[in-house]
């Protein structure tokens, strides 16, 4: 097997019984990733990919699963990382946004394909299932409950933080340390490390930092600042601290409470509350 692949497309891995579904929509992903993407990021979203495709022949439940979508899925979860960071809003969620443009891209370039007379254009089912994917990606609670692709997407991913030492629940060894091996041989890691995650989320903390006060990439800004030295630390731990489920929810009930006296007290005193 070469180790060597064009820009353009992913290789089969024989060996492993791994063949990437051919899609040109697919190619374009690749593409664009790889172009946008540092290199830490590109590999990751890559080998999650093959993960998926190796889960895929071990867990009967993705026997009849979508692959081409899972495979594009997990190459579009990358959106966050692109560069420059003009490429996503700083006001939406995150996730939701790395899905957002992820629909777009796909729909557009579809739409390109159809103009040059390939089959790239996706339902707008398809569509729909692929942002799923992407947005549900780090909430595997939700994730693996999910569509088989939405699941499917997700066990990549996060395969890629535990390798062979994954265990979704239908058993360990879904990937083999030879696996393991065959892959990261193609698709090193290349800084994929805690201090390179920890660079990498700290930058999103710093360049959309309300998009992260109410997920983990949160918890990296609260913990080390906006630029992994303790910058802002102080700051952003109160915002995250202010985002948190139960200070929403008491604020919230809060002022309902609030908005029920007043109603109560205009109402004994004859005083219309239509204000």
């Amino acid at each position: 097997m070469s180790t060597q692949h064009r820009d353009s497309t992913l290789p089969d891995i024989p060996e492993l019984g791994i063949k990437i579904p051919s899609a040109p929509l697919a190619i374009k992903a690749f593409s664009f990733v790889k172009k946008h993407c540092d290199i830490m990021t590109y590999n990751h979203a890559v080998r999650s990919a093959y993960w998926a495709l190796i889960i895929a022949q071990k867990d009967p439940r993705f026997v009849d699963v979508d692959l081409g979508l899972v495979v594009v899925s997990c190459i579009s979860m990358t959106w966050d990382g692109l560069h420059p960071q003009s490429f996503y809003p700083k006001t939406s969620g995150l996730k939701s946004t790395e899905a957002n443009i992820a629909k777009a891209f796909l729909n557009e370039q579809g739409e390109k394909s159809q103009s040059d007379n390939q089959t790239g254009l996706w339902s707008e089912a398809r569509l729909q299932r692929a942002w799923d994917a992407i947005a549900l990606h780090a909430t595997p609670s939700i994730a693996q409950h999910a569509a088989a692709e939405v699941a499917l997407t997700s066990s990549g991913i996060t395969a890629d933080f535990l390798g062979p030492h994954l265990d979704l629940g239908s058993g360990p060894n879904l990937i083999s340390v030879e696996e393991y091996r065959t892959v990261t041989k193609l698709f090193p890691r290349s800084g994929f490390t805690f201090e390179g995650l920890k660079r990498t989320m700290c930058g999103l903390c710093n360049a959309k930092p309300s998009t992260t006060y109410d997920n983990f990439v949160g918890d990296f800004g609260a913990r080390f600042g906006v630029d992994e030295k303790g910058s802002g630390q102080t700051e952003f731990a109160e915002e995250v601290e202010r985002a948190r489920p139960t200070n929403f929810f008491k604020m919230a009930l809060d002022s309902l409470e609030a908005l029920d006296k007043k109603i109560l007290a205009n109402n004994d005193e004859g005083v219309s509350t239509n204000e």
